[in-house]
């Protein structure tokens, strides 16, 4: 994890930041699609992400990297630091949102600990999302419906929990970066 932050950090060197702040409350639905033990295909459960960015720089390819302070937790008692949104605004590919938790805690199964990444990525239509920001408004989120899907990795082996996200709630507030 450490490596990617780097890389990120890296590509960030010569690029002005992004003057913005966001904190947004997100609630997510899901039916799980890659079952484990407790959480077997057909099962609902829910995700919910609190988040404020921190610092926003573009990367290559028309993404923009929001370096984030927050929560993921999903089904109450399984939760990751949340560090990482990623937005695209681009016109070759679909526009995605990606939310990254790391350091997951609260589901073991026979032994093998889900610790993460923990993700949730939102597919949108190539050229619709023109903003560098990551979406703010209920309308602008639900924008993202070609494909939401939802991960948690194992890391001691190739597992994981997978679902599709089946509703979405946003409510974010936007305000300008303090200055430096």
């Amino acid at each position: 994890m450490a490596r990617i932050f780097l890389i990120l950090l890296a590509l960030s060197w010569g690029r002005p930041a992004l003057a913005q702040s966001l904190s947004c409350s997100l609630t997510f639905e899901l039916e799980v699609t890659q079952g484990i033990g407790p959480y077997p295909p057909g099962t609902p459960l829910t995700v919910a992400a609190e988040f404020e960015t921190l610092r926003s720089f573009r990367q290559e390819g028309g993404a923009t990297a929001h370096l984030t302070s927050g929560t993921m937790v999903l089904d109450g008692d399984i939760s990751g630091r949340l560090w990482s949104l990623i937005s695209t605004s681009r016109d070759q590919a679909a526009n995605l949102i990606g939310l990254y938790a790391v350091d997951v805690e609260g589901l073991t199964f026979v032994g093998q600990e889900y610790r993460g990444p923990m993700t949730i990525t939102l597919y949108g239509e190539a050229g619709q999302w023109p903003h560098e920001r990551p979406p703010i408004t209920q309308a602008e989120w639900d924008s993202f419906n070609l494909r939401r899907s939802f991960l948690l990795h194992s890391i001691e082996s190739r597992d994981w929990l997978a679902g599709d996200i089946t509703s979405l709630t946003a409510a974010c507030v936007d305000s300008p970066a303090p200055a430096d």
